[in-house]
C-alpha cells in the first residue's frame, strides 16, 4: 500500500485559528517588509526632498526679494509721476515734493535736474520730500553717472550708511518734463532712499535648524547670520562642520545689481526626519495588520460558514451508501454559489460518468464474449488452414517430382530433333547426289540401276527414322499432356491459397474491428489481428505470383504443343514424300526402258523432293526452337516450384505463430473477462 494514502493520527484544527494565524503572521511580515523597504527606499527620496524644500524656501524668499523691489520699483514711479508732470516748472515741482508725503518703504526722495549747477561739486542741487535743498553734490554716485553716460530709466546703488543711521540703498528712476515756461525738454531724476527691513525680514529660521542670509553685491551681509563666514564668523557657522549641514545659495536680481540669498540646515534635521517617519510607519503598519486580521477573521467565519453545506455533500456523497442522487441547494449568485453549482456539475459528471462506465462495461463484457467466440473461430480455421497447407506442400512435392520428369523428357525429345536434323541434312545430301545420279543417267544409262538401288536403301532408311521421329512426336505430345495437368493441378491449389489468404483477411479485419470495441484492452488483440493480416496480405501476394507463374508455363505448354503439332504434320508429310519417292523408284526400276521419256518426270519429281525436305527442315528447326522453349519453361517452372516451397515453408511457420498467438489471446480475454466482473462489482456499489 502506498504510504500517501494510509491514514494517520490527524490534529484538531480549525481554519479560523489556522489560517487565522497564518493570514495575520503573512500580514505582519508582509508589513514589516513593506515598511523596511518603504523606509529604506524612502531615506535617500526623504533627504532629497528635504533639500529640495530648503530650495523651494529659498527660491521663496528670492521670489519674494525681486518682488519687493518691482513694488518699490512701481511705488517710486507712481510717485515719481504724482510729483513731476510731463508739462511742468522747477517752481511747481519744487512745492510739489515738499507737500506730498515720502512713499512707505523709502527713507526720504529727492529729485534734480541735470542743468543745475549750485552743488559743491558743480553739478546739479536736489530737493526732497523732507523740504530740504541738498548742496553736497551727487556727481561722484553710481546713479548720476550711468544716467548722464546710458540714460538709464532705472538704477540702484549699493546699499550705503544712512545719516539717521544703519543702511539703505538708492532707487534711481529716471523724471524728464517740458518747461511750461520756456517750452525747452528738462532732463532730471529721482532717487527713493529704499529702507532695508523687508530685507532683514528675509532672514529667517525654518525647521529646527534652518537659517537665510543675504549679501548684497559687493558681498557684504544685509540679512541673517553669516552662513558663508564672510564677516565675522557666526556661533551657527563655527559650531558645525562643513560636512554637516547643507548650503543652497541663489541669486536674487535687483535692477542692475545681483545679490546672493543663501540658506542653509543640518543635516541631522534630514537623519531625524526619516528616523520619526520609519517610527511611525512601522507603528502604523502594526495597527493596519491588526485590523486587516479582525477583518480576514471575520471573512473566513462567513467563508467557513458558507462551506459547511459544501462539506456535508461531500460527506454524504462519501458515505456509504454512495448516493450519486443528491445536490446541493443553491440560492444565490456569488462566488460561493458558484463553487456549489460547480460540485453540483462536478456530482452530474460523476454521475453520468459511472452510469456510462456501467454501460460501457456491459457492452465491454459483450464484446469479450464475441471476441472469445472469433478467437474459437479463428482457432479452427487457423487449423484448417494448417490442414489444406499440409495438402499444399504435398501436392508441390508431386509438382516437382513432375516437374523434374519432364525436363528429363524434353532434354531427349531435343536429343531426339537434333538427330532429326542430321538425317533430315543426310536426306538433303541424298536429294543431291541422287539428283547427280539422275543427270549421270540421262548421261550414262548403265549407271541407273546402281543408283536406284542405292536411293531406294536410303529411302528405306529415310522412312525408318521418320517413323522414329513420329513415335517421338507423339512422346513429346503425351508428356506435354502431363505438365498440363499438373499446372491445372498447381493452379487449383493456388486458387486454394487465395481463398484461405482471403478468409484470413476476413477474419483479421473482423478481429481489428473487435479490438477496436474493446478499447484499451483489445491493443494486444489489434497487434495479433494485424499480423493475420499482413500473413494474409503476403500469401494473396504469393499466391498471385504463383498464379502468373502458371499461367506463363501454360502459355508456353501451349505454344510447345502447336510447335509438336506442326513437327507432327511435318514428319508425316516427310513419310508420305518417302513412300512416293520409294514408288517412284519402283517404277524406276520397273520401267527401265521408259528412261528416257520418264527422266523429264524424274527431274520434276526430284525438285519436288528438295522443296519437300527443305520444308522438313524448316519443320524440324520450328521443333528445335519450341523444345528449346519448352526448357525454359521448364526451367522458370522448377524455380516457381522452388518459390513456392519457399512460401509454404514460410507460411507454415508463420501459422504456428498465429497459433501460438491466438492461445495467448485466449487466455489474455479470460484475464481481461474477470477485470470487467470486477469493475462491474465496483459500479454497482453507487446509487445511479
Amino acid at each position: 500500500m502506498n504510504k500517501r494514502s494510509m491514514p494517520g493520527k490527524k490534529r484538531g484544527e480549525t481554519l479560523l485559528s489556522k489560517y487565522g494565524a497564518l493570514a495575520f503572521v503573512e500580514i505582519v511580515a508582509m508589513m514589516t517588509v513593506f515598511l523596511v523597504i518603504t523606509t529604506t527606499l524612502t531615506k535617500k527620496p526623504v533627504q532629497s526632498m528635504y533639500t529640495q524644500s530648503v530650495e523651494s524656501i529659498l527660491d521663496m524668499c528670492v521670489d519674494n526679494a525681486e518682488t519687493w523691489f518691482e513694488g518699490r520699483v512701481e511705488v517710486l514711479k507712481a510717485f515719481q509721476g504724482a510729483v513731476v508732470s510731463f508739462t511742468d516748472n522747477r517752481d511747481r515741482i519744487k512745492k510739489s515734493i515738499k507737500q506730498h508725503r515720502k512713499p512707505e518703504g523709502f527713507e526720504y526722495v529727492m529729485v534734480f535736474w541735470d542743468d543745475a549747477t549750485g552743488a559743491k561739486d558743480g553739478g546739479p542741487e536736489t530737493y526732497n520730500t523732507k523740504g530740504g535743498i541738498s548742496t553736497v553734490g551727487i556727481l561722484n554716485k553710481e546713479y548720476w553717472i550711468q544716467h548722464r553716460a546710458a540714460d538709464v530709466e532705472v538704477w540702484l546703488e549699493s546699499p550705503r550708511q544712512s545719516n539717521a543711521g544703519g543702511f539703505n540703498m538708492p532707487l534711481f528712476v529716471r523724471s524728464n518734463f517740458t518747461d511750461d515756461q520756456t517750452g525747452m525738454l528738462v532732463h532730471g531724476g529721482m532717487v527713493g532712499f529704499l529702507e532695508l527691513e523687508p530685507i532683514m525680514r528675509l532672514a529667517k529660521t525654518f525647521y529646527s535648524t534652518g537659517l537665510i542670509s543675504v549679501y548684497d553685491d559687493t558681498g557684504a551681509l544685509r540679512a541673517g547670520d553669516d552662513i558663508l563666514g564672510s564677516q565675522e564668523p557666526s556661533e551657527w557657522y563655527r559650531t558645525l562642520n562643513p560636512d554637516d549641514y547643507i548650503i543652497v545659495e541663489r541669486e536674487c536680481r535687483l535692477a542692475n545689481k545681483v545679490w546672493k540669498v543663501v540658506a542653509g540646515v543640518t543635516k541631522k534635521e534630514a537623519v531625524l526626519i526619516t528616523r520619526n517617519l520609519q517610527r511611525n510607519s512601522v507603528v502604523g503598519g502594526f495597527l493596519v495588520a491588526l485590523l486587516l486580521l479582525a477583518g480576514v477573521q471575520g471573512i473566513l467565519k462567513i467563508l467557513i460558514s458558507k462551506f459547511d453545506e459544501i462539506t456535508r455533500s461531500v460527506d454524504n456523497l462519501n458515505s456509504g451508501d454512495k448516493d450519486l442522487t443528491r445536490r446541493i441547494t443553491v440560492r444565490h449568485n456569488n462566488e460561493i454559489s458558484h463553487v456549489k453549482q460547480s460540485m453540483n456539475a462536478f456530482v452530474d459528471i460523476v454521475h453520468e460518468t459511472v452510469k456510462g462506465i456501467g454501460s460501457a462495461n456491459l457492452n465491454l463484457k459483450n464484446t469479450f464474449n464475441n471476441v472469445k467466440d472469433c478467437l474459437d473461430e479463428t482457432q479452427a480455421h487457423i487449423d484448417s488452414i494448417s490442414s489444406e497447407i499440409e495438402k499444399a506442400t504435398e501436392s508441390l512435392a508431386s509438382e516437382d517430382a513432375s516437374v523434374m520428369t519432364t525436363s528429363s523428357s524434353v532434354t531427349q525429345i531435343s536429343q531426339s530433333i537434333e538427330g532429326l536434323n542430321g538425317m533430315i541434312q543426310m536426306q538433303a545430301a541424298s536429294i543431291s547426289q541422287a539428283g547427280a545420279s539422275i543427270e549421270q543417267m540421262i548421261g550414262n544409262i548403265r549407271s541407273v540401276t546402281g543408283s536406284i538401288e542405292k536411293m531406294s536403301s536410303e529411302f528405306e532408311e529415310l522412312n525408318r527414322a521418320t517413323d522414329e521421329g513420329v513415335q517421338k512426336n507423339l512422346a513429346v505430345n503425351e508428356l506435354l499432356g502431363v505438365i498440363l495437368e499438373q499446372s491445372q493441378k498447381l493452379r487449383e491449389t493456388n486458387l486454394i491459397i487465395s481463398s484461405i489468404s482471403s478468409q484470413t483477411n476476413l477474419l483479421s479485419m473482423n478481429a481489428m474491428i473487435e479490438s477496436a470495441h474493446a478499447g484499451e484492452a483489445g491493443k494486444g488483440f489489434a497487434v495479433v489481428a494485424e499480423e493475420i493480416r499482413k500473413l494474409a496480405d503476403t500469401s494473396a501476394s504469393q499466391s498471385k505470383i504463383i498464379s502468373e507463374n502458371l499461367k506463363t508455363i501454360a502459355e508456353n505448354i501451349g505454344k510447345v504443343v502447336e510447335s509438336a503439332n506442326a513437327s507432327k504434320a511435318s514428319f508425316e508429310l516427310v513419310s508420305q514424300k518417302a513412300r512416293n519417292t520409294s514408288q517412284l523408284v519402283d517404277t524406276i526400276l520397273g520401267a527401265m526402258s521408259e528412261q528416257n521419256e520418264g527422266s523429264k518426270q524424274v527431274m520434276e519429281a526430284l525438285g519436288s523432293m528438295n522443296q519437300t525436305s527443305s520444308e522438313v527442315q524448316t519443320s524440324s528447326r520450328e521443333i528445335e526452337n519450341g523444345t528449346k522453349e519448352i526448357l525454359a519453361a521448364i526451367s522458370t517452372l522448377k524455380e516457381s516450384s522452388s518459390n513456392m516451397s519457399s512460401s509454404f515453408s514460410e507460411i507454415v511457420s508463420t501459422t504456428k505463430a498465429t497459433e501460438q498467438a491466438t492461445g495467448r489471446l485466449n487466455r489474455l480475454a479470460m484475464e481481461m473477462a474477470v477485470a470487467v466482473n470486477d469493475i462491474s462489482e465496483k459500479i454497482g456499489e453507487f446509487k445511479v
